[in-house]
């Protein structure tokens, strides 16, 4: 497996090192120069990854090339590079189709589209990829969990739920603060909450129960867990952040 990296930003970091974290087998990882700090780091940690002089060169190395530039100068640098049949390629670019990604790219051996997320370092994150595609599975589900859908309507569903992280951190925030204001630090209220956290992830991971029979199970009849999560209900927090998501994928759409 020779990978190549067309952008050298916070994904392809995450995914190296990864990568490297579950000793997964490959041959060489060609690195574009774009971000030479980045790329720099992540060459001096295996003698098979090395920084290019050109973008150019990521891709007479590689096989699978992965697409790691914002979208926004995508059309740019892609259109003055030279793909071969021979290119799997995998897209990182978010909101570009892939109709679009095979238009900049030309002929290759295959284009698909993909979600990875910073945990993927860890081997701990989650990928979402379309089309279905083996290569890309392979890759993805050595470093945690990998998706595959058979349509772009369901990938950009999956990518308007990416759209929650902000949220998720900000309602720990919230219950940090409200810890602090019973005279709890800071410090002790982010650890306690942090645990916590993974306490609960782990059961999700552990238990093939549906995220509605966790729920029911966390409750008793009576209970606090109950109290609040009827509370929730009945203002309609729920109800309003499936609207969010709603409002995410009609942007995503376009």
């Amino acid at each position: 497996m020779r990978l190549g990296f067309i952008g050298t930003g916070t994904i392809t970091q995450a995914i190296v090192k990864g990568l490297l974290r579950v000793g997964a087998p490959f041959e060489s990882i060609s690195l574009s120069p774009r971000n030479a700090e980045i790329a720099a780091s992540l060459a001096a940690l295996d003698s098979r990854i090395s920084v290019c002089g050109s973008n150019q060169e990521v891709l007479d190395r590689c096989d699978i090339a992965c697409l790691a530039v914002v979208p926004q100068i995508a059309g740019e640098v892609l259109g003055d590079l030279r793909f071969t049949p021979r290119h799997h390629v995998i897209s990182f670019l978010a909101g570009v189709s892939i109709a679009e990604v095979q238009r900049m790219v030309g002929e290759v051996k295959a284009v698909v589209r993909a979600i990875p997320l910073p945990a993927v370092a860890a081997a701990k994150g989650s990928t979402a990829l379309c089309p279905r595609d083996e290569i890309a599975s392979q890759i993805f589900s050595l470093v945690g969990a990998a998706v595959d859908v058979d349509d772009e309507r369901k990938f950009d569903a999956i990518s308007a739920v990416t759209a929650t992280m902000a949220s998720f951190y900000a309602v720990l925030e919230t219950q940090a603060a409200w810890l602090v204001r019973q005279g709890i630090d800071y410090g002790s209220a982010r650890t306690y909450l942090s645990a916590y956290s993974v306490g609960l992830v782990n059961d999700t991971a552990e238990r093939e129960h549906s995220f509605s029979a966790l729920t029911h199970m966390s409750m008793t009849p009576g209970g606090i867990n109950e109290q609040l999560h009827n509370e929730l209900l009945r203002e309609g927090v729920y109800a309003r952040y499936e609207t969010a998501l709603d409002n995410v994928l009609k942007r995503i759409e376009g």
